[in-house]
């Protein structure tokens, strides 16, 4: 079984990308975030026509997050509670026996933004509510953009992002209490150091791969241990033809 989880910057603009992807890679769990649709905009059709179920929380303009599984999903739930301010920024539900949660985060933009406060809350709210939702001792998986990048080697320098949104020490401090719940990162062992998942689309980024890794998936020891691999694929960062790629590519998981 194959999961993956991919910021889009926009489904509406990807429409045809996201198509090619599914038509080549058919993921058997497909996350996205970043819709920047509301519910009633998602063309469903992209996704039941290539027979799968959908979950979706949805906002226009910004936000919105998907579920795509080729099994049934049950126990749908949107939003997060006392931590999303109203954005539509998780939503979860349960396929062939895995709880998954599926988050965009917030980025934090600076220190000194109120939307930094706002991150923090948010990773604060989520460390109270998971245990609602998903317990240690059953196959549950954590993923998305979570905005954070945990590691020296998951920044592409760590002096420039030194006490910066995304790799800062309190951004890390949520990191381990996400851990301290039963959570492990299942996707980085099984990459190469300076690994990235997000490349800016300003100053050759991604020709440079000045990128970060902050797109995760997180599993209790049930699911972890039935991981066998993890790939970040790089190939569709890269724009196909005419059709312009996301700022993230694609990250996935097998687990058996």
């Amino acid at each position: 079984m194959r999961i993956v989880t991919w910021n889009v910057n926009s489904l509406k603009a990807r429409h045809d990308f996201v198509a090619a992807y599914l038509d080549s890679e058919r993921p058997d769990v497909l996350c996205l975030q970043e819709l920047k649709l509301e519910d009633s905009q998602v063309p469903r059709e992209l996704f039941t026509d290539r027979g799968y179920t959908l979950a979706v929380h949805g906002q226009r303009q910004w936000n919105g997050v998907l579920i795509a599984s080729q099994t049934p999903l049950v126990d749908v739930h949107c939003g997060l509670p006392n931590g999303d301010e109203g954005d539509a920024r998780l939503v979860a539900a349960t396929t062939a026996g895995v709880r998954l949660v599926n988050v965009y985060c917030p980025q934090g933009q600076s220190v000194e933004s109120p939307k930094f406060q706002y991150k923090l809350g948010f990773f604060d709210a989520l460390i109270d509510w998971l245990p609602r939702t998903v317990s240690a001792s059953q196959p549950g998986l954590l993923l998305g953009d979570l905005n954070i990048a945990p590691q020296p080697d998951d920044v592409y320098n760590v002096e420039a992002f030194t006490n910066v949104p995304t790799y800062h020490p309190d951004e890390h401090a949520r990191w381990a209490r996400l851990l301290d719940l039963g959570f492990a990162d299942v996707s980085k062992p099984w990459l190469a150091p300076g690994t990235y998942s997000f490349w800016d689309y300003r100053a050759g980024a991604f020709s440079r791969d000045n990128g970060m890794r902050i797109d995760h998936l997180l599993a209790t020891a049930p699911l972890a241990a039935r991981v066998r691999g993890s790939r970040v694929l790089r190939s569709w960062r890269k724009n196909q033809g005419e059709l312009r790629a996301s700022d993230h590519a694609p990250v996935e998981i097998t687990i058996v």
